[in-house]
């Protein structure tokens, strides 16, 4: 059976533990620190007794029940909390989401915010700077990587959570936040004062590489959010246009997104034949085949590392499959699983796997990865990007 829509459950995948601050959580490159498949948000479970499940335990098991992708464990069935439920499906890419780990995802798939342009993650005593948004007000207020935010109003960080504390930054656009930084080199504390504002966040990141006299598109790609096919689509075009000697796809610390678009990112160099194909017990199997929209046919080499998982593998492995890419860089992760996400009462939600992917003729993903056609592994201090330099040297024998 063929699909282009995942019939009743269109697909996502994951991402890294980063989070930029643009509304004040914006592209999330980390679902939640995994690496993951997963569907867009299903519709809440119905069922006998579900509709007014007395807790959310009762709500989780009926989810599991309703589309788990293998029969449940009687020691899961047992357990009498959530928690309990859940370690029992030895399964790490299943997990109860709070109301408030519920909201990142539901942001991580759009790539339009309101905030302030900052990627934050934990540190002791308040929240570490890892970067700041060229152009937007953190950056422009002077900003950077290694700052510590130990204040956000008139609340100190020193003991709230890594959650509470990114939600004391979200506001609506044009609304003020002042900040109390921690900045080395500086003996006291530094006072800032933001303005929120709405931040169209670039899907891809593209730039020209001159190399033996031809010109090359380089692509990054750091998930597969809202629009990133058309997006990777009318970059190809543009190559294309420009009589483009080759392109790189880098999807090296890409973790994952929306299945939806990683297929159409493949349709892009794919002219036809299977990308992917899924199946769990409670998902009728479905073939996504490339559906022959592919722009000319620019040679392609695609970049991959050891954190390229789930719909980078999926384009990844279905080019190299295809024979429409060379694959340059280290083993990808080797994340085959899908999962799709619950709503439940109060706010939360169940993230759970909902069935396997393979590739064309059946290749598993899963512990095994995508392996390059020209290894290379990434110098440490050299200065250089290693690994772009061989896609180059590949593509200019082309």
């Amino acid at each position: 059976m063929s699909a282009r829509t995942g019939g009743t459950i269109p697909i996502r995948m994951g991402r890294r533990a980063l989070i930029w601050l643009v509304a004040a959580v914006s592209l999330v490159i980390a679902f939640l620190g995994g690496f993951e498949l997963h569907t867009r948000t299903v519709s809440r479970v119905e069922g006998p007794g579900t509709a007014q499940a007395a807790t959310i335990r009762d709500e989780v098991v009926a989810a599991l029940r309703q589309s788990y992708y293998r029969p449940l464990s009687p020691a899961a069935l047992k357990a009498g909390d959530v928690r309990d439920v859940i370690r029992a499906l030895h399964d790490p890419y299943t997990r109860y989401l709070s109301p408030h780990a519920y909201q990142l995802v539901v942001t991580s798939e759009r790539s339009s915010f309101v905030g302030v342009g900052l990627a934050l993650t934990r540190a002791r005593g308040g929240l570490l700077v890892t970067g700041a948004l060229p152009g937007l007000p953190a950056a422009r207020s002077g900003i950077r990587a290694g700052d510590v935010i130990r204040q956000v109003g008139a609340r100190l960080l020193t003991h709230v959570r890594y959650g509470r504390a990114v939600d004391l930054l979200q506001g609506p656009a044009g609304g003020r936040v002042a900040l109390v930084i921690r900045r080395k080199g500086v003996a006291g504390p530094v006072h800032v004062t933001l303005v929120r504002r709405a931040v169209d966040l670039p899907i891809a990141f593209t730039r020209s590489i001159a190399y033996r006299g031809r010109r090359y598109t380089y692509v990054n790609l750091p998930g597969f959010v809202q629009g990133a096919g058309a997006r990777i689509r009318q970059i190809a075009e543009r190559a294309t246009h420009q009589h483009r000697a080759g392109l790189i796809l880098d999807l090296r610390g890409n973790v994952g997104g929306l299945l939806d678009e990683a297929v159409s990112v493949a349709d892009v160099f794919q002219p036809s034949g299977v990308v992917v194909a899924i199946h769990g017990l409670h998902q009728p199997s479905h073939v996504y085949e490339a559906d022959n929209t592919a722009v000319g046919h620019l040679p392609v080499v695609v970049l991959v590392d050891g954190s390229t998982a789930s719909a980078a593998e999926v384009v990844a492995g279905s080019l190299q499959r295809a024979q429409r890419a060379q694959i340059v860089g280290t083993r990808s992760f080797g994340k085959g699983t899908v999962q799709a996400v619950h709503p439940l009462e109060g706010g939360g939600a169940l993230k759970l796997t909902v069935a396997v992917f393979r590739l064309a003729g059946g290749e598993r993903v899963n512990r095994r990865g995508i392996v390059p056609d020209v290894h290379v592994r990434q110098t440490s201090g050299s200065g250089r990007d290693d690994v772009l330099d061989a896609a180059l040297r590949v593509l200019a024998r082309s």
